[in-house]
């Protein structure tokens, strides 16, 4: 594929992205209940992935407000809707959206989160949730999904609710469920004229049909009975494609990960913002042992901790209204691995992730099966769940923490390429790209340095501009602060064709936090003009502040200074690791960050070390990215004056 051939594949992945906060793919949730007529321990079992992009944060947090103390999982900083949760009473819900139970009538009343909500609230059984559902079947609800309930009775069933209707699947039932289990992704069977459990072939032309077969199989292949722990361990984490487990991962551990996974149709998706596993009691046990096992983030990426309704507290590290910490590191070490493509992971950090993390995980559950035993035994004690919760939760977050560190040393591991020092000292044509009108800030702070006394000529140019060809006139063009994304967006396909047209082609490129965003090769919107991708994307809002660098031997040298330390201010700019595009070179650092800000969520550790300042050649030009910002007043604006002579110089010498 040809470099210009490659950025409008970008465009169409963008227009895909942006479809997909709409589109039921990207609330691709799977979905299981499991009678205790065949789980091992004779417990009833709920199961719950959760897929939406729109709402990476999750957070655990617990409701006192209703009948029954609820603890559930919820969109970060948000309680006006529950994802998957228990309550006091022993009674569990999730549920998959199934777009199919739409009526065509415009009802009020609750929506899917809320609606759980409130059975979580006021519902003790299955009984009262039947009662429930009548009662608003005449006043109307804007429910249209599938929802799994357990409770402490023994009752495990699916039910397909729409706006004004429902129909009720008990999987105690053998007629019902054979094997014990009913499994739904996001389609209905009632609106699909189904049977209760259809066959591959039955439900063939469905979209979502191949998360609900592999389900199916996966539970079919548990001869000795259902574990909880095969469902929180195997099969939240299940990646398979046409039935067949992807060589290398959980459930097919003896072969080679492949370098790029696919995981639109696989149930652990590139989607999947957290996992629930509801371990439900016996009947005449008392509810309070019913163990909600919560995975913020990506289950691929992340550890289950166990959660009580009667917890004193929760954990801090799955608490928070801008996520859980947990979920939040999961988040970017799933970034770490996305490509540009959607729906795509890359492996090369799986195995060593897989690793560590694991072996903890089953060290948590089996400790905390024989503790729960215990409390079976000698009755449930608040005090010592809440820490056993706490506990659990930041041995988990530790452990993650640790592996957040491992895989950006591993990320930052390269052989950097050395560029020619040469530099043009003018005079030099500067564009200064700018969409506000002369009103931001950026553009105001360069002209007071890159003036005709220190050898440059500087004139602003705007994004029609740029798409018509004006570069052409000009040595540099650099793209300040701002949004990235949004610079992508003005310039249009047409204005980044221009700019990579005018690099390629021998042109200067100087990207300042924003501009730096814009010319790595991480994003589908980005210019794809240096090999870089940006650490800790999830986490890009971190916070602004004076930060230390400290400079490479090549970076003193090239940028001019004497001192290998200097300050500099922070506005969330790129935290740049070596990216793996094909074709591009390696870049070369010229600093590094030594402090960090952990601000707004951001986690210790994360930022320290990250290359702060790089550059590298593109076809014939060259590209230089600043993630600070040395152009602002107190600088130190010798950097960026240094940074765009270099620019402007050819390749070759």
């Amino acid at each position: 594929m040809s470099r210009f051939s490659k950025i409008r594949f970008r465009i169409v992945c963008l227009i895909l992205t942006a479809a997909m906060t709409i589109c039921p793919s990207a609330t691709a949730c799977t979905l299981a209940v499991i009678s205790g007529r065949v789980t091992q321990d004779h417990r009833p079992i709920l199961w719950k992935n959760r897929d939406f992009s729109s709402a990476p944060r999750n957070e655990v947090a617990i409701l006192t407000d209703g009948k029954y103390r609820v603890v559930a999982v919820f969109n970060a900083g948000s309680r006006t809707s529950v994802w998957m949760g228990q309550n006091a009473a022993g009674l569990c819900i999730g549920n998959s959206l199934s777009n199919d139970l739409r009526n065509g009538k415009n009802n009020e009343g609750l929506r899917n989160g809320q609606f759980m909500k409130a059975v979580l609230q006021s519902c003790a059984t299955i009984k009262d949730v039947i009662a429930y559902l009548q009662e608003t079947n005449q006043t109307g609800r804007r429910t249209i999904g599938n929802f799994g309930i357990i409770d402490a009775d023994g009752g495990a069933a699916m039910f397909e609710i729409g706006p004004d209707s429902f129909a009720m699947f008990d999987a105690n039932d053998p007629n019902v469920a054979p094997e014990g289990y009913i499994a739904r992704s996001n389609f209905s069977t009632t609106a699909n004229n189904l049977p209760p459990l259809p066959t591959s072939d039955e439900c063939d032309q469905i979209a979502s049909a191949g998360r609900y077969c592999r389900a199916c199989d996966l539970f079919s292949s548990q001869t000795n009975g259902v574990t909880f722990q095969h469902v929180l361990h195997n099969m939240t984490r299940d990646l398979a494609l046409k039935g067949n487990a992807i060589s290398g991962s959980i459930n097919a551990e003896g072969g080679v990960l492949p370098d790029v996974i696919a995981t639109e149709n696989t149930i652990s998706r590139s989607t999947t913002v957290s996992a629930a596993v509801f371990h439900g009691v016996k009947q005449n046990e008392d509810p309070q042992h019913t163990t909600m096992w919560v995975t913020l983030g990506d289950p691929k990426f992340s550890v289950a901790v166990p959660c009580w309704t009667n917890m004193k507290k929760v954990a801090d590290a799955v608490e928070g209204t801008r996520g859980g910490e947990i979920g939040e590191a999961a988040r970017t070490l799933r970034d770490a691995c996305l490509t540009q493509s959607s729906g795509q992971i890359q492996t090369r950090h799986l195995v060593e992730l897989w690793r560590d993390l694991w072996p903890l995980e089953k060290d948590l559950i089996q400790k905390t099966l024989a503790q729960r035993e215990e409390w079976l035994a000698g009755g449930f004690d608040e005090a010592e769940a809440t820490l056993w919760h706490d506990q659990a939760a930041q041995r988990a977050f530790e452990s993650m923490q640790k592996e957040l560190i491992d895989t950006k040393e591993r990320s930052l591991k390269f052989s950097p390429s050395e560029q020619s020092d040469s530099i043009r000292k003018g005079p030099l044509r500067i564009a200064v790209y700018d969409h506000s009108n002369g009103e931001a800030t950026g553009p105001k702070n360069l002209a007071k340095i890159l003036t005709p006394e220190n050898g440059f000529e500087i004139q602003t140019i705007t994004p029609a501009e740029i798409q018509s060809g004006e570069l052409v006139d000009f040595d540099v063009l650099v793209m300040p602060g701002g949004s990235g994304s949004k610079q992508s967006g003005m310039l249009k396909e047409e204005g980044r064709t221009e700019v990579r047209k005018f690099v390629e082609q021998g042109g200067g490129y100087v990207g300042i936090c924003a501009g730096s965003y814009l010319a790595s090769s991480h994003y589908n919107w980005s210019l794809d003009l240096i090999n870089a991708k940006v650490w800790d994307r999830a986490h890009w809002a971190r916070g602004t502040g004076m930060v230390q660098l400290e400079l490479t031997p090549r970076g003193n040298h090239a940028l001019d200074l004497e001192a290998n330390t200097q300050s500099v201010y922070y506005g969330q700019g790129p935290l740049m690791v070596p990216g793996d595009d094909p074709d591009l070179p390696a870049y070369e650092v010229l600093a590094e960050y030594k402090t960090e800000i952990v601000a707004n969520g951001a986690i210790k550790g994360v930022m320290k070390d990250t290359h702060a300042i790089v550059r590298s050649a593109f076809g014939e030009g060259r590209v230089v990215c600043f993630s600070p910002h040395p152009e602002r007043p107190g600088g130190p604006n010798q950097m960026i004056l240094q940074g765009v002579r270099w620019a402007a110089s050819p390749k070759t010498d």
